[in-house]
């Protein structure tokens, strides 16, 4: 199950907002983005997994839908979030029909074993530019965007 993208992005949460501008002050002044962003990566997340069951053989899904070292802000939005517990698994259940897990420290994980690391970026960011837009590829990659 996953709610219409639309209807995600009208989901508002003001004390994870608050909350993480207490907490990340230098941030504050983009949290209600950044909180954005966190709902935008939910659904590209759960998107890619219903697509990639849909069409297992698509090399073009063939990639770990993970959370970079770059999207840090986002990261730390989604810690806040899990702070409201309650609110976080009706928010889970309500739009995607099942918890979303937390996996910390995957990257790195992948980074040491036979994983390619840049393949799966590029398939990663091909897979959110043609769904969220460039707009949101340069929010989540703001260093490799402007280099």
């Amino acid at each position: 199950m996953l709610a219409p993208f639309e209807q995600i992005m009208t989901y508002a949460h003001p004390a994870v907002v608050r909350r993480f501008k207490k907490e990340h002050p230098a941030k504050a002044h983009q949290a209600e983005e950044i909180f954005s962003d966190l709902l935008r990566f939910f659904w590209a997340s759960k998107r890619h997994g219903l697509d990639r069951q849909a069409l297992p053989k698509d090399d073009d899904l063939s990639f770990v839908f993970i959370m970079d070292e770059e999207m840090r802000d986002i990261d730390q939005m989604w810690h806040v979030f899990l702070l409201y517990t309650k609110d976080y698994t009706e928010f889970c259940s309500r739009y995607f029909g099942e918890y979303l897990h937390h996996l910390p420290d995957v990257v790195p994980t992948f980074e040491r074993g036979s994983f390619d690391f840049e393949t799966n970026l590029g398939k990663f960011l091909g897979y959110v530019y043609d769904r969220l837009g460039e707009d949101t590829v340069k929010r989540w990659f703001p260093a490799s965007c402007a280099a």
